[in-house]
């Protein structure tokens, strides 16, 4: 059986060696706390979700359309370092994030988007007003 080797210097994150022509999300651009407050709700999670879907796509190597929103982050391959790494690009993104065990816990992407809106402080559709 042939064993695939990994080149542990051509895998380091952000490697001008490794973008652009593989359909992986060279740059992921979150929404900005102004596109965020000027949204409705609903669009809201769609615009976090879609970020974080290509969050997920970047630290797993796959294309953002391939991962399955409806899916939990450890049924899409996300274990402690993955999700760690996942973390770190939130947090340099949007100046917060989730903790490692509510990545790890997230029913889906749609979920961890409304659990990531309400720490950054912005009304989601699911949320009831007072």
């Amino acid at each position: 059986m042939e064993q695939a080797l990994l080149d542990w210097f051509r895998s380091v994150p952000d490697d001008p060696d490794e973008a652009g022509d593989d359909g992986l999300a060279v740059d992921v651009t979150p929404p900005s706390l102004a596109e965020l407050a000027g949204a409705s709700p609903a669009r809201r999670e769609r615009m976090v979700g879609d970020y974080l879907c290509q969050e997920i796509g970047r630290v797993l190597n796959c294309p953002a359309e391939k991962v399955d929103h409806d899916q939990t982050m450890t049924d899409l391959g996300i274990g402690s370092m993955i999700g760690l790494e996942l973390q770190r690009r939130i947090q340099e993104a949007l100046g917060t994030a989730p903790t490692l065990p509510a990545i790890l816990r997230a029913e889906n992407a749609h979920a961890l988007a409304r659990h990531l809106l309400g720490l950054i402080g912005v009304p989601t559709a699911g949320a009831l007003s007072a």
